[in-house]
């Protein structure tokens, strides 16, 4: 309302006068000062930063980035890719960040990084990409991380290595080795190495399996030669090999990290899964959570091979089976239900849950186990294996399981709602 009608209840616009004094004379915004902050109002307003924010606001201050290490911003994700060339990683999620470094080679000096100020310089972002803009030796890369995931309290940290254009190097080695080092790798968060390359030697893979600590996650998408070896292949936490025709039957049973199993290639067929799911349904501890891999090339899917031998609950998808099984021994209660499917491109995926994701199917299961049980203690009882008792007793024992066996079998009719094939 303009000032030469105050007080009139007719509302009115701003007349020129006005419009010229709010131009020349606006009113200056004052920066919040930060620093003057107490320290809860200060933690909440870094609390809805987004991670390169908080990257940002320790460069300003080195009272703030104490202030930020202190408090540590938590994120679900966080990676770091290390190549030859500058590789740059998107955001995905408010919450994720990633960077990229560029490996220095020489003596080239590089300024000594005691604080995150002496980055303010080196940092570039554009459009949700970081990464920084001059290479860097080794042992300094390792004092950059370490200081800025000190900002950070991420549940996944994942180290991408690059080595598509150059085999492995002394570089690389050194900082693997010190990564997954006790001291610079915290046990509280789960760790992921994922080795790009073209393929790898046998003896460089072996050593980076002796350093890498099983509790971590590790992916290798690059080219293993077929006659290799390692105790610890199959003991990580996430396994996922782009190549895994040398791995043997034993190596999949061998597995005990309840995680997850992603082989891209293998010479499995119908008979080595076969053998594996009985490995599995016999198994008095608990394996995975996932398995996916391809069988051999030229597979034909054999529903028979497949399934002989086990206890299942059938259907078919695409004309292919798939089936629900179950373990005999219960050890991990979230680790009971098996879920086997297969696809045209011979890719098998077996995903295993806890009862209560489909509480008809485990029930149905458990009933099929029991029908088993009953109709294997009837062939006892007709083959007279306790010659000791008496006749009377013996059908009164059979009239017994016969009836317990019709009620068994029609809860399991009233529990196949979806009409899935009973095999036992």
């Amino acid at each position: 309302m303009c000032f030469w009608k105050i007080g009139s209840t007719v509302p009115s616009y701003p007349c020129p006068l006005c419009i010229i004094n709010s131009k020349v004379f606006s009113p200056k915004k004052k920066p919040l000062p930060l620093l003057r902050l107490p320290a809860i109002p200060l933690r909440l307003i870094t609390k809805m930063m987004k991670p390169e924010e908080i990257l940002n606001l320790s460069m300003c201050s080195y009272r703030l980035e104490l202030f930020l290490r202190a408090s540590r911003h938590k994120m679900n994700f966080f990676s770091v890719h290390v190549s030859h060339q500058h590789m740059s990683y998107r955001l995905k999620t408010p919450d994720t960040m990633g960077m990229s470094f560029k490996i220095g080679v020489g003596k080239k000096q590089v300024n000594y990084v005691d604080k995150m100020g002496v980055l303010c310089g080196s940092l570039l972002q554009k459009n949700g990409f970081i990464r920084f803009n001059q290479p860097f030796l080794p042992d300094e890369m390792l004092k950059i991380y370490r200081r800025i995931i000190s900002l950070y309290s991420p549940s996944f940290i994942r180290w991408i290595f690059h080595f598509n254009e150059l085999p492995i190097d002394s570089f690389h080695r050194y900082l693997i080795k010190n990564l997954s080092d006790k001291s610079n790798c915290d046990q509280t968060v789960c760790h992921k190495f994922s080795l790009q390359a073209g393929s790898l030697r046998n003896e460089t893979l072996s050593e980076l399996m002796d350093w890498i600590p099983v509790t971590n996650k590790l992916k290798i998408d690059a080219d293993i030669s077929l006659d290799f070896k390692h105790s610890n292949a199959f003991k990580y936490k996430t396994i996922e090999y782009k190549e895994g025709r040398w791995a043997t039957l034993d190596d999949l049973k061998s597995v005990r990290n309840e995680w997850i199993v992603d082989l891209k290639s293998t010479n499995f067929d119908c008979h080595d899964i076969n053998e594996f799911l009985k490995y599995w349904v016999d198994c008095d501890e608990a394996i995975l959570t996932r398995l996916t891999l391809k069988l051999k090339e030229g597979t034909v899917i054999d529903e028979a091979v497949l399934t002989d031998q086990l206890t299942i609950l059938l259907y078919y998808e695409d004309e292919l089976p798939q089936f629900f099984i179950k373990v005999k021994k219960i050890v991990n209660e979230k680790l009971v239900v098996g879920h086997f499917e297969t696809s045209e491109n011979n890719i098998v995926n077996f995903n295993v849950g806890p009862p209560n994701q489909d509480p008809g199917i485990y029930e149905i299961l458990v009933a099929m186990e029991k029908v088993k049980e009953l109709e294997e203690e009837l062939l006892r009882i007709d083959r007279g294996e306790e010659p000791n008792e008496e006749i009377r007793e013996r059908n009164r024992k059979r009239r017994e399981i016969e009836e317990e066996l019709r009620e068994v079998r029609r809860r399991i009719d009233e529990l196949n709602e979806y009409g899935l094939i009973l095999r036992n």
